[in-house]
């Protein structure tokens, strides 16, 4: 068994277990999947307190039915046997965000308070998460065995001549039949001037329930055979379609058993050519691989009739993204390779990357992304010209080709063209979203006819606009050029700075946003560079980061934190602040990190609770289970943590009620967005609400305006830091605030006032 088959087996069960031991009083845990939606590891075996069957029972049927559509699924209240159950209902989502199950948890009398609400659905979303990637995987082997199939199919049919078309025909059915286990396959051709699905080939020539396939169905008996259909027809047992009619209408009466069907119309140039279809005598869901199976065995009938057309438009299929109908990146190699050939034209590559993406996929769906993604490639298609070329690379990149420019000026016009196109809000669920892209450019030149080392050029240069800022061009020079070798060199002058003393830190201050306090420290490192001055973390973090300087680099922060904490306390006697320190994920993977830290503060003779770690959100879900232990560990030593830039990467609530954290700290990318975007103000929003139900503080970062201060307060988050409260700063320029308490910078005159009240006690 695969790893994600393996851990969707355990999820149903380790869920439940979960949910017992975490909800208070719960009597009754329950997992009910979708009728014919069944997925690898639910559902898993019920949970309840003895004596109970009845009351679970009734709970349950009450749940399927609202999965099947007779009633709303959600929450609810209901009586049985006198007794009161209040219970917890939270949809699992599958592939697509279609749901395909339901968790319930129920228990008697008590109402649930706002935070089992929240784990509990919270618990919903993790079943969810296990759902699809189950699904994924399943999915995934059976693609694989089509494939297998549909390639013996290809190969039959690509030799059919005359002569052996019905024996190959009826070959293929019978494969199709025994590969998929179903009853009866058929393939029927459409008699236009007799108005009948004439049989072709079919398997086996006799089938279940004495009932043999009809020579020849009328259009209007069977809505699998209209030829205006042009839509797969599937039918299931159940509402609203009983496939069982499907008999009373073409044969010579109804099968007595239930019947499941699915037909795929043959489509050519013109009208519908006829109809491929399954029968399965029983219950029997049919997969979307098996569905796109069938459509290309389909297309593959086709090309006996007409093989031009059909290879034609296999052409596209291969050159085409699903999603946007862009061309994809065989077809940009292809294209590019075409016109680098003509040395005379320059060709200017365009890397198109959508800002913040990701964030915004995790936060609306998955869905919602791909409306996006299509939107973003039909506003580039509408933007360019017939002679340009536009393709999607994959995920939310996207190249266009423009050639026979005079300048770079020019392409840098076009790139900003695109850029303005895309800035256009669009309507997503009601509401308006913008979402901006970075670009990189790069021109063609003599002798370079490697497209794929253009666009790995074109690559820099966006990831150069991304660090600026994003939602703007770059255009790849010899200046880029010559940073990419320069990274190298960073990576052996940085190990330099860290063995002899090229490093300091510079502190930010915490302030308390309704009256100007101190609070705490964020300690920064920064990098004396011998020729480049003092650089910012994210000047070289990210070379720390992939050549694991990172570690050493974290040890000399905490002795040097410590150190200076020791000299603060002893100028500042009864100091009560404390430093935050950012620990890597690369850190967690040191085994003895906590030991290391123990020694730091004993060293300087300096409590645990002067100093939070701030953990990435990634280090939680990269490595759970590591990370709890050492989270408690300094939890052990009295040390605070926080979760830095909570949400921005969709971390999973079960892990806030697992990891022991005091803190969850807002990204600058939310906080700053929270003026004009209404889903910065709402993932703001939500993170401060889940909070608050924990018992956590919260810290927003990057405030840079009053407004913002405001807008926090009135979403009762107290505390904060940014630009407009204090820059960082090195730890003797501190005296004022450390020896006032007082952060006096960023105050509007109602919070000058307040702080002025502060200084005079």
């Amino acid at each position: 068994m695969s790893g994600t088959c393996r851990q969707a087996n355990e999820s149903g069960p380790l869920m439940i277990r979960m949910l017992v031991q975490v909800v208070p009083e719960v009597q009754v845990v329950e997992i009910v999947m979708m009728p014919g939606q069944e997925i690898p590891g639910f559902p898993s075996d019920p949970w309840s307190v003895p004596g109970l069957d009845k009351a679970s029972s009734r709970i349950r049927a009450r749940v399927l039915r609202a999965l099947l559509g007779e009633s709303a699924l959600r929450s609810f209240s209901s009586v049985v046997a006198g007794v009161s159950w209040r219970v917890l209902v939270e949809p699992i989502h599958g592939e697509g965000g279609a749901i395909v199950g339901a968790l319930f948890v129920a228990r008697q009398g008590r109402v649930w308070a706002s935070w089992e609400r929240s784990l509990v659905g919270a618990f919903g979303a993790v079943l969810s998460q296990g759902a699809i990637l189950a699904t994924r995987e399943r999915s995934l082997l059976l693609e694989r065995r089509l494939d297998g199939l549909l390639g013996q199919i290809a190969e039959r049919l690509m030799s059919t001549s005359s002569h052996t078309r019905e024996e190959i025909l009826t070959w293929t059915m019978g494969t199709i039949a025994d590969s998929l286990t179903v009853d009866i396959a058929v393939v029927r051709r459409h008699d236009y001037s007799r108005e009948l699905s004439v049989s072709e080939a079919q398997w086996p020539a006799t089938a279940a329930c004495d009932y043999v396939v009809p020579t020849a169905v009328g259009f209007d008996a069977d809505p699998a055979t209209r030829v205006s259909v042009r839509e797969p027809f599937v039918a299931e047992i159940g509402p609203p379609v009983d496939a069982s009619a499907y008999f009373e209408r073409v044969g010579d009466g109804p099968c007595e058993q239930p019947v499941s069907m699915i037909s795929v119309p043959l489509l050519g140039t013109g009208p519908a050519w006829g109809v491929l279809s399954l029968f399965h005598f029983g219950r029997r869901p049919w997969a979307p691989e098996e569905l796109r199976m069938l459509q290309a065995v389909g297309a593959l009938l086709m090309q006996t009739q007409a093989r031009i057309d059909a290879e034609a438009q296999t052409l596209h299929n291969a050159v085409h993204d699903e999603l946007t109908g862009l061309p994809n990146r065989r077809a940009l190699l292809t294209q590019l390779a075409e016109r680098l050939k003509n040395d005379r034209q320059k060709t200017a590559i365009l890397f198109f990357d959508l800002d913040r993406f990701k964030v915004m996929n995790d936060f609306l769906g998955h869905a919602s992304g791909d409306m996006i993604l299509s939107n973003v490639g039909a506003r580039i298609r509408s933007t360019i010209g017939p002679n340009d070329f536009a393709a999607r690379l994959g995920g939310d990149e996207f190249v266009v080709l423009f050639s026979g420019l005079d300048n770079e000026k020019e392409a840098i016009r076009y790139a900003d063209q695109i850029l303005s196109a895309l800035r256009q809000p669009i309507e997503l669920a009601g509401q308006q979203i913008s979402h901006a892209a970075s670009v990189g450019i790069v021109l063609s030149t003599p002798g370079v006819s490697n497209g794929m080392e253009l666009i790995g050029w074109a690559d820099i240069a966006l990831y150069a606009a991304k660090r600026r800022g994003g939602n703007q061009a770059v255009l790849f020079d010899e200046d880029l050029k010559e940073s990419v070798g320069q990274r190298s060199q960073k990576e052996l002058t940085l190990r330099q700075a860290i063995e002899h003393d090229g490093l300091r830190i510079h502190y930010q201050p915490e302030m308390d946003l309704r009256t100007g306090r101190l609070l705490a420290l964020e300690a920064l490192v920064r990098w004396q560079h011998p020729t480049q001055g003092l650089l910012p973390a994210s000047a070289f973090m990210s070379v720390a980061e992939e050549t694991g300087l990172v570690v050493d680099m974290g040890r000399w922060v905490f002795t040097e934190v410590c150190r200076q904490l020791a000299a603060w306390r002893s100028e500042y006697p009864g100091l009560a602040i404390s430093v935050r320190v950012n620990v890597s994920p690369s850190q967690f993977l040191i085994g003895d990190l906590v030991k290391f830290v123990e020694n730091c503060l004993a060293s300087y003779r300096v409590p645990g609770e002067s100093l939070c770690i701030e953990i990435a959100e990634r280090a939680i879900l990269q490595e759970p289970e590591h990370t709890a232990l050492i989270v408690k560990g300094f939890r052990g030593l009295g040390i605070d943590v926080a979760i830095d830039d909570f949400g921005t990467n969709y971390a999973s609530f079960a892990a806030l009620k697992r990891l022991p954290v005091n803190y969850l700290k807002l990204s600058p990318d939310f906080v700053q967005g929270m003026g004009n975007d209404t889903i910065d103000r709402a993932i703001v929003e939500t993170i401060i609400n889940l909070a608050t139900a924990l018992d956590l503080g919260v810290i927003a970062k990057g405030i840079e305006s009053p407004q913002t201060i405001e807008k926090l307060l009135a979403m009762t988050c107290v505390r904060g830091q940014g630009s407009y409260v204090s820059p960082p700063m090195a730890a003797g320029e501190l005296g004022t605030y450390l020896r006032t308490g007082v952060v006096r910078r960023g105050l509007d005159r109602s919070q000058g006032d307040l702080l002025e009240n502060v200084l005079a006690m």
